[in-house]
This record gives C-alpha cells, structure tokens and sequence, in this order.
C-alpha cells in the first residue's frame, strides 16, 4: 500500500519525508520525486519548489543505480550530488521514486572512511563502504 501511494505521491505528500531526510544529512540540500510526479526541493529547513522535475532524479529512476554526478543544468549547476533510487525491495525492478542530496563534501566522506576504517563500523555497513 505505502509503495503504490509513494510510487504515485505528488510533492505535498512526499514534503515530510524529503524533510526528515533534509534534517537527517544535517540541512544539506535534499531534493526528492516520486516516480509518476513532481516533487520538492528543501534547502535551509524549508521546502523552497513543490513542482521539481530533476533531471538526474529521473535518470537515476531509469537506470535504477545511485548516481555521484555533477548537475550540469538547473538550481545545482555545478554542484556534485548523490541521486538513489527508491526501489521496491520485493521486486527490484520497480523504482518508486528518487531522492538526492547535494554533496557539499564532495566526496570526502568516502575518504574519511578509507582513513578511519574503525573496526567497530565494519559489522554496521557493507564492504563496499570501505573502499579497497
């Protein structure tokens, strides 16, 4: 139920969600859409567009991958960002939705954790998290 409601949800509905996520990376910029419409970009602890298509939101839909790219078009022009799909996790196949966030670290915490490699983490993420 929740994953045709999200999969369908326009920006009021999905606003909450892309908020808490904006408030968990620490207000960095977050912008989020559902897979059938539009959805909200939060900067700054407030929802500043209710109607963002995103253009790296949608191909990340499409090739149902995360992407670390740099916008070269839009209100993140020039900007490195993180775009993940949100898939269906019983059926992998279907995307219902997409949500980014500007990296204003651009990068570094992938460093900060080939640095750290504290042992105490290892059993709470993937290997992939510590890049070899």
């Amino acid at each position: 139920m929740l994953k045709e409601a999200l999969k369908k949800a326009d920006a009021r509905e999905i606003a909450p969600l892309a908020y808490a996520i904006h408030l968990l990376v620490n207000k960095l910029p977050v912008a989020m859409r559902s897979k059938e419409k539009p959805g909200v970009r939060v900067e700054k602890g407030k929802i500043v567009d209710t109607n963002y298509e995103g253009y790296v939101l949608k191909l990340a839909m499409e090739l149902k991958r995360t992407l670390r790219v740099t916008v070269i078009k839009g209100p993140y022009a020039g900007l490195p960002v993180i775009v993940v799909p949100i898939i269906d996790i019983d059926n992998p196949e279907e995307v219902l939705g997409a949500v980014g966030v500007v990296d204003i670290t651009a990068g570094i915490f992938e460093e900060v954790l080939l640095l750290a490699r504290r042992p105490e983490l290892m059993k709470f993420l993937p290997e992939d998290a510590f890049p070899k």
